[in-house]
């Protein structure tokens, strides 16, 4: 199932929700392959990031300027040279010389990209200008983590300046350049417009020639991003980027048609608002007889200091449809650098009008780490089909196991990833709104803010499975969320059109044997109840994905997609966007066999004793979805026993051990019912300084109709002085492949609830000190009265 946080109950194991597990639990309670069952607290999306600014002063007054568009804008580079010691100690006086510039220039100026900004100096700027404009600042960092100042102590950073009707929805992301370790990291900082598809980037690569190689690096990661996050969006580029036209860092940048003598082969797409050959993008050459400028190359832009001898340093890159009208160099008495300006024009305006996809959904659409995902296949297919389109939402990456799980696992679920890489480390227009977990139930009271805030034309949603599996919702009441979500949807824009997709059916669930009629009965009433939803101005369609999809050959654990279930759930979608809306074209599922991926197991593992028990770390595994744990007393003579299900990390904390015991310890990678070839080295530890207490004594328990009454006595024994509270785990023997479930308390008795009549029950009770949970103590199994 989709590990999924922000349900609180017991559930079946085979849903893959990750949760508590101990081979000397299951001993005591007599139930091999039972677990503990999650109350999984819920993990808040991420937002998306911001980047920050700060309230213009009070003492200035903000103009009400009325500002019309004009065909062709103004954009602008500038380095305020914040960082430096000639200017970056001088006062406002900085920011209002740059604001009379900025203003001298309305209604027409579009963007203003600046590097080494001063906070202070840009919320003076901000407060100077029209209240039409608005300024993003991002700072960046030193060697040492902390973030970088002025040389008058203000944060120090890049900033965009923008126009709101421009930039009338502006998504700032601020993405982490390589650096060399000790020095300086930089960023760039993009504003991108969804509504617009537009994009604005400031980079400020670093300086000094000794830095070269990690200048090639931070150009190489800029172009990288550019290519891989914001593909089929209108893309400018500007910043100071600390080399000259001819060299490999700006090869990066411009477009492959400029080459010229001496100059490293350009392998960009950009062209260049202030080369010589202005809107040609040509390779040109020089001779005796005709002597030209080559066309990377033109006015210098930086002065050193001391002479009159400048360098070519700072940029603006332009998509190359846009035409440039004039340039502008202007030199300012507060800065080494010089001000661009250029006027342009873009043949369909700011951002051509393309197709918006969102997808909403669980850990189907997501991913794991490894997967090429459906989301993938789909895009391939639009762009195979010549039909642009971009996709839109908060997140870009699949899941991931984390490394450790929270200290009170499983009460606090682990908090969700969404950096996991794609198979093969593909890059693709990856944005999307899927979540391991997600459930309708959830999705409903966030969607009109996504919509809202991403303007997807289309919305794609494959949601509840989650809703139906966890006993969050009956068929019924999934229909009534979807019902709710689709109407917040378009309080979002009015006019979204909705694909909304069938649940498919997965491997039957010994704990669950209900859950398959279940979706069969919510997908039968899915169909007449989006019929009565649709309307002319947001139309709603049926996506049945569930028919033709198997779980036993579509699926890499009985539910999730393995490539040809990626496949299937894309054919889906994509063929409703064909014949119901013209995008695209009919999908056609490849011939060839992709194989599943097989994951490898750690090559390293380590085991350390602790206060509580062991913890255990081993190497990470790409692409695995939990790994095998066997483990075993040495001392004891014991032979390897494997934990009942998968754990859910890249390390693990085993209780419940005997002091001066040696224990050993080896897993094994998993990808869902595939298990790798291999298997980790062993690890080995003995236990001392253990500081937990042992179970509590006389445990006994009183059945009566639907409970099971506990009481037990007060702790005692070594390190029982700090026991604060205990844990009761009870086991229903009846129900196959049940789960243990359990409950805290503080004090000495509780009541189990909700059991089942007639059914078998078996409990046991764990000292909780100041160390952790102890060796539990059985109780008497009992039948429900």
């Amino acid at each position: 199932m989709h590990g999924g946080a922000n349900v609180v109950r017991c559930a079946p194991a085979h849903l893959g929700e990750t949760m508590r597990l101990s081979r000397l639990v299951v001993a005591i309670l007599t139930a091999a392959g039972c677990l503990v069952g999650p109350s999984a607290a819920a993990a808040a999306p991420p937002s998306a990031p911001a980047a920050s600014s700060a309230p213009a002063p009070s003492s200035i007054t903000r103009q009400p300027v009325q500002v019309a568009d004009s065909d062709e804008p103004i954009i602008g580079q500038f380095n305020m040279a914040g960082g430096s010691d000639a200017h970056g100690r001088k006062g406002l006086e900085v920011a209002d010389a740059l604001a009379a510039d900025i203003n001298s220039r309305m209604p027409r100026l579009a963007f203003l990209t600046i590097n080494e900004g001063c906070l202070d100096w840009l919320d003076r700027v901000e407060a100077l200008l029209p209240d039409t404009y608005r300024m993003h600042f991002d700072a960046v960092r030193g060697g040492d983590g902390a973030v970088a100042t002025c040389k008058h102590d203000s944060p120090f950073g890049n900033a965009i300046i923008y126009k709101q009707s421009v930039l009338p929805d502006p998504q700032p992301v601020a993405h982490e350049l390589p650096a060399v370790e000790g020095l300086e990291k930089r960023e760039m900082l993009c504003l991108r417009s969804f509504a617009k598809v537009l994009v604005v980037c400031t980079a400020h690569l670093v300086h000094s020639g000794e830095n070269v190689e990690q200048r090639k690096r931070e150009a190489a990661e800029v172009k990288r991003v550019l290519a891989a996050h914001y593909a089929g969006s209108t893309v400018f580029l500007a910043g100071d980027l600390n080399d000259v036209p001819g060299s490999a860092v700006l090869s990066n940048f411009y477009h492959r048609n400029y080459r010229s003598a001496g100059s490293d082969a350009a392998h960009g797409t950009f062209k260049e608002a202030f080369s010589p050959c202005r809107n040609e993008i040509k390779q040109t050459t020089e001779t005796d007889d005709d002597p030209v400028t080559y066309c990377r190359g033109g006015d210098t832009t930086h002065k050193r200091l001391g002479t009159v001898f400048s360098d070519k340093l700072d940029y603006v890159f332009v998509p190359p449809s846009v035409t440039v009208h004039s340039v502008q160099r202007i030199w300012s008495s507060h800065s080494d650098h010089a001000q661009l300006w250029t006027t342009v024009s873009i043949p369909t305006g700011f951002g051509p009008v393309l197709d918006s996809i969102m997808v909403v959904g669980d850990s189907i659409s997501q991913g794991l780490e490894g997967d090429y995902t459906w989301r993938y296949r789909l895009a391939e297919h639009l762009k195979a089909a010549g039909r642009d389109v971009i996709f839109v939402g908060p997140y870009r990456g699949t899941t991931r196991l984390p490394s450790t799980l929270p200290a009170n696992f499983p009460d606090e679920s682990a908090p969700p990833y969404f950096n996991g890489v794609y198979r093969n480390g593909l890059t693709f227009d990856s944005d999307h709104f899927a979540q391991w977990g997600r459930q309708a139930h959830q999705t409903k009271n966030d969607i009109q803010a996504r919509v809202s805030q991403y303007q997807p034309k289309y919305l794609l949603v494959e949601l509840g499975f989650n809703d139906l599996g966890w006993g969050v919702s009956n068929p019924d009441g999934l229909i009534a969320d979807m019902r709710s979500l689709i109407a917040k949807a378009r309080a979002g824009r009015p006019d979204v059109r909705i694909l909304v997709a069938t649940v498919p059916q997965r491997t039957p669930l010994d704990a669950q044997p209900d859950l398959g009629s279940k979706i069969s009965a919510y997908n039968a009433k899915l169909g007449p109840a989006l019929q009565a939803l649709n309307t002319a101005t947001s139309p709603v369609r049926l996506v049945d994905i569930a028919a033709g999809y198997d779980a036993y050959t579509d699926a890499y654990d009985g539910l999730h997609p393995n490539p040809q279930g990626e496949h299937k759930i894309a054919k889906g979608f994509a063929n409703v966007l064909w014949n119901q809306f013209q995008l695209g074209a009919a999908y056609t599922i490849p011939s060839e066999s992709i194989p599943q991926m097989v994951p490898y197991s750690p090559t390293s593992m380590r085991a350390t004793a602790t206060a509580n028990g062991i913890e255990l770390q081993w190497q990470h595994s790409f692409g695995a979805s939990g790994y095998w744990l066997y483990q075993r007393d040495a001392t004891a003579g014991e032979g390897f026993q494997r934990l009942p299900l998968p754990i859910p990390a890249d390390s693990w904390k085993v209780n419940w051990v005997v002091p001066g015991h040696r224990y050993e310890f080896r897993v094994v990678a998993i990808r869902g019912n595939t298990t790798a070839p291999t298997e980790s080295p062993i690890a080995s530890v003995t236990v001392a300084n253990l500081q937990t207490a042992a179970g509590p004594p006389n445990v006994n328990t009183t059945a009566g109709p639907g409970y099971i009454d506990v009481s037990w006595d007060a702790a005692t024994g070594p390190y029982s002085d700090t026991v604060r509270a205990y844990t009761v785990y009870y086991l229903d023997n009846s129900q196959p492949g049940s789960v243990v479930s359990s409950i805290s308390t503080t004090g000495r008795s509780i009541r189990l609830t909700g059991l089942v009549s007639g059914h078998s029950y078996t409990v046991a009770v764990c000292s909780v000190n100041v160390a952790g949970e102890g060796v539990p103590s059985a109780g008497p199994t009992r039948v429900v009265g």
